[in-house]
């Protein structure tokens, strides 16, 4: 049976902030919008009311990945950002199992949120993973903004 060419297996996401390279991680959520809309009646038209969109709201983006020797760097990273109130700008880039870049959201105004290290638990048999949480202002083409 022939192999589906438009089937592409992702395993692993990059995320760049400013274009400081934070590293792959292995779950990327939060890559959502929502437009909120207004819904006006008018007087005399009883079939449907008007929907009339108003603003666009993003999730916060959350990644994650087993701790790497990089973990505190990522921490760190989080933590001083508090003390720089600079809007960023991101990527987070989705790669296949080549490691070919299939596909990459550029974000603006990112803020990190915060931070999750691991549950320390000697009786589990779960990896210790580390997710970094953020907010952003929206998504724009590669080049545009």
């Amino acid at each position: 049976m022939a192999k589906d060419p438009t089937a592409i297996s992702v395993n692993r996401f990059s995320l760049t902030i400013d274009g400081k390279d934070l590293g792959l991680f292995t779950r990327c959520s939060g890559l959502a919008l929502s437009v909120e809309v207004d819904e006006v009646i008018e007087g005399g038209i009883n079939e449907s009311p008007v929907h009339l969109n108003t603003r666009i709201r993003y999730a916060p983006l959350v990644v994650t990945r087993p701790v790497v020797a990089a973990t505190m760097d990522l921490c760190q990273w989080v933590q001083e950002s508090v003390r720089r109130p600079d809007r960023l700008t991101g990527q987070i880039s989705c790669l296949g199992t080549n490691g070919e870049e299939v596909a990459k959201w550029e974000l603006r105004d990112v803020v990190p949120v915060a931070w999750r290290g691991p549950t320390l638990d000697a009786g589990s048999a779960g990896i210790a993973t580390e997710e970094i949480e953020f907010v952003h202002g929206g998504f724009f083409r590669q080049g545009g903004a």
